[in-house]
Parts: C-alpha cells; sequence; structure tokens
C-alpha cells in the first residue's frame, strides 16, 4: 500500500507519512483483538527502505504510534491510510488523525470488515458513535469516512 500510494501522491509533491513498529504488533486486548503482542514480525524497517528506494516522499516513522507522531502533530492531512488491526491502535490513530484531518478527508481502514480484526471494526464505531461522519462499509472489507 506504501508502494501505490507514494507512487500516486510523487506527482502531485505530496509526502507520505509511513508509520509502523516494523517488529510486530505492540500488546493486544484478548478480549477485542484476535491478533497478539508480536504477530507481523517479519516486516523489519531496512526491507521496506529497500523495496521502496525509488521513492523520495515518503518519511519513515519506526515503533509504537502515536508516540512516534510529534514530529508531525502541527499538520493537516487530506488521506490517511490505517491499517492497524487492533482496537487501541484504531482508537489512538483516530484520536491523532481525525482532529488533523482536512475538510474533505478521507480516512480508510484497511481492516473493518475482516473477521480476524474485530477490535478494528469496535474501535471505529465507537470512535465514529458520537461523530457527524459515518463509516462507509466497502465491499473489499475496508471502510471510510469522509469529513466534510
Amino acid at each position: 500500500t506504501a508502494r501505490l500510494l507514494a507512487a500516486s501522491s510523487l506527482e502531485h509533491g505530496k509526502k507520505i507519512h509511513l508509520f509502523d513498529t516494523f517488529s510486530g504488533m505492540p500488546p493486544t486486548d484478548p478480549t477485542k483483538d484476535i491478533h497478539q503482542k508480536g504477530d507481523f514480525n517479519d516486516t523489519e524497517l531496512t526491507l521496506v527502505k529497500n523495496y521502496l528506494n525509488n521513492f523520495n516522499n515518503i518519511l519513515f516513522y519506526p515503533g509504537v504510534f502515536p508516540s512516534t507522531a510529534e514530529s508531525v502533530k502541527d499538520l493537516k492531512f487530506s488521506f490517511v491510510h490505517i491499517d492497524v488491526d487492533i482496537h487501541q491502535s484504531v482508537i489512538d490513530c483516530c484520536t491523532f488523525f481525525y482532529p488533523r484531518l482536512a475538510t474533505g478527508g478521507i480516512i480508510i481502514f484497511d481492516d473493518y470488515g475482516f473477521l480476524s480484526c474485530p477490535g478494528a471494526k469496535l474501535g471505529v464505531d465507537t470512535f465514529f458513535k458520537d461523530k457527524p461522519e459515518l463509516p462507509i462499509y466497502l465491499p473489499t472489507g475496508q471502510c471510510y469516512i469522509y469529513k466534510e
């Protein structure tokens, strides 16, 4: 996904801010999540950077979000792609990005309809229950919100 976003954003002069632990899942909540701490630990920052080395518009932020987001706290975002799989990470992403989402901006939640990620759906639904935006479910399993 990062490669696709970087390629499509390059001609518009947009930067891609890529947040990931690059070391697997942080602690999870077994009452909400199926994934466990350490899942997806086969992704290394060096390998991802090598895979994306043709793009000069990507900034990497290794570590557990949102502690890695200090340098972008004053930015506005027009497009946010959230693929974090677990409840608390979805809540953390929503809490950080939603107030920074520009009018007309979109947040896509990759794991919304995946049976392996029930905490992700719960996080989106919980966060947006008192917001004017409604998550729009896509047949591919994702959902998005559009900020008016």
